[in-house]
């Protein structure tokens, strides 16, 4: 048995992200030297600890990364603008990727890649030696072919974990604690305010300017994959049409807002209360034939506070993801929230959605009644409980009698892939298995059967398993999809 648990442990940790090395690596002549650069710049990252989670690598490309969005449409991107259009996408997210990673190099790296000392050119080069390579490696078809098997997403579980723990076993008994959970949560829920017996603290979005509202649907076009393209004017102004009003119970600063932040000695994280921020995030699912916009909101409490020394799920940090799928006439497909360990999943229906009817073997989803919302004239409230932060009040308010409350500000969620430590050294926030650290919970020991590394642990968006049995991510494009149907066509139902 201690062995199974080693065994256990030791393959239960969080996927890492997977360097590759480009098929021109030791030639001579421009390629060469392109993909020599490549696995100098990885060696240096991986040196200073700073690889980045938040999308996986591609074996044998070192200029793409791929997600669990884009991994979609691998056997989609058939034709030469499908598969062009999605090229750059794999392209812009290693990008994205690599310009954080060039963030948070300790200064010696770059001299160790023959580069200024402040790492000034090296994305730059990170562009330029893509795009050689890229032009080199699909002249030919079958080589999209070969791309198109190669860019895959794994899974947050482990099979070998899975194995060891006897999963059929332990996972009856966790069907049934899940089963008692989603019980308590829809006796507690409702879409009426709290009753008042508890003190409680409000955040409400802060924008100068309110006349970029939309006051009618927006119908939004996508590209040659169908996914959506959005202005950065457009992003701003649904990120605050939909933005909540967060209401807490409040008793201490466990249940304050606030920003992430390296303490000054860059060993440890801590938030910032003083400085109440919602973290915005765009994503997209696949529903019904098209592909829908997913507007992410994310905010980070400093703790969830253990009721006791063996208290198996508090610890340092907590935080809540809000998500609204929107239609393509920009109105609410669907509402959701999810810590941000991808525990406490809750699903909100508008009434243009109908719940399918699920396996017993899968492990159900809790859905809970949505209120109806006119985001022109409506905000919706947010209301959570103190210390354990579980969302039960889903309610909206007129936007002019919005009432008092603390004026919380918009971030760009990638932000906290680079964090400022002291002297001009940076890190991000996740560590290179998507974990924060020093945010593991006593629930790993308990629930490790189940394949989910770290549960309980805060993570990365999009490295959030949010089932114990069977497999479910919540950036799994197809999760709408899997779980609901369509009830009206687009436009019958307002909101």
């Amino acid at each position: 048995m201690v062995a199974l648990l080693a065994l256990a442990f030791t393959i239960g940790c969080a996927h890492m992200p997977r360097l590759t090395k480009s098929v021109h690596a030791g030639k001579t002549g421009p390629l060469g030297a392109c993909a020599d650069f490549f696995a100098s710049l990885d060696n240096a990252v991986e040196k200073s600890g700073v690889r980045d989670a938040g999308a996986f690598r591609v074996k044998d490309y070192p200029y793409l990364r791929v997600n669990r969005l884009l991994s979609s449409f691998s056997h989609e991107a058939d034709d030469y603008a499908k598969f062009e259009t999605w090229l750059d996408r794999l392209q812009e997210l290693d990008r994205l990727g690599r310009f954080y990673e060039i963030e948070n190099l300790v200064p010696g790296q770059c001299a160790e890649l023959q580069l200024q000392a402040n790492c000034s050119d090296l994305y730059k080069k990170v562009v330029q030696c893509g795009d050689l390579l890229r032009s080199k490696d699909f002249e030919a078809g079958q080589a999209r072919a070969r791309l198109r098997q190669a860019a895959k997403a794994p899974h947050e579980y482990s099979l070998l974990g899975r194995i060891a723990g006897l999963y059929p076993l332990p996972s009856l008994f966790i069907s049934e604690g899940v089963k008692k959970w989603h019980k308590r949560a829809r006796q507690s829920f409702s879409n009426t305010p709290p009753d008042g017996r508890y003190q409680m603290s409000r955040y409400v979005p802060y924008r100068d300017d309110v006349a970029s509202i939309p006051s009618e649907p927006i119908n939004i076009k996508g590209d040659a994959l169908g996914i959506p393209v959005l202005s950065e004017e457009l992003q701003d102004a649904l990120f605050y049409l939909y933005a909540p009003i967060w209401e807490l119970e409040t008793k201490a600063s466990y249940d304050c807002i606030g920003t992430p932040e390296w303490r000054k000695d860059g060993r440890s994280l801590q938030v910032n209360t003083s400085r109440p921020t919602t973290f915005r995030l765009l994503s997209y699912a696949r529903f019904d034939g098209r592909v829908l916009p997913q507007l992410n909101y994310i905010i980070w409490f400093p703790a969830r506070p253990k009721e006791s020394a063996v208290d198996l799920i508090g610890g340092f940090m907590d935080g809540i993801n809000y998500r609204v799928t929107l239609d393509l006439d920009s109105r609410p497909l669907l509402f959701e929230t999810v810590h941000n360990c991808g525990c406490y999943h809750k699903y909100f229906p508008t009434r243009r959605l109908s719940q399918r009817a699920l396996p017993e073997c899968i492990e159900a989803p809790l859905v809970l009644q949505s209120p109806k919302l006119d985001p022109v004239f409506e905000l919706l409230v947010i209301s959570m409980e103190s210390g354990t932060h579980y969302v039960q009040h889903l309610y909206t308010v007129p936007r002019h009698r919005q009432g008092d409350g603390e004026f919380y500000s918009l971030r760009d969620y990638n932000g906290l892939r680079s964090l400022s430590i002291h002297e001009g050294r940076r890190r991000g926030m996740f560590g290179e298995n998507g974990i924060v650290p020093g945010t593991e919970r006593l629930e790993r020991f308990i629930f490790w059967p189940t394949g989910v590394p770290e549960a309980g642990a805060m993570r990365q968006w999009g490295r959030h398993a949010v089932a114990f049995m069977g497999r479910r991510h919540f950036d799994d494009p197809h999760l709408i999809q899997e779980l609901f149907v369509r009830v009206n066509p687009i436009g019958t139902a307002r909101f």
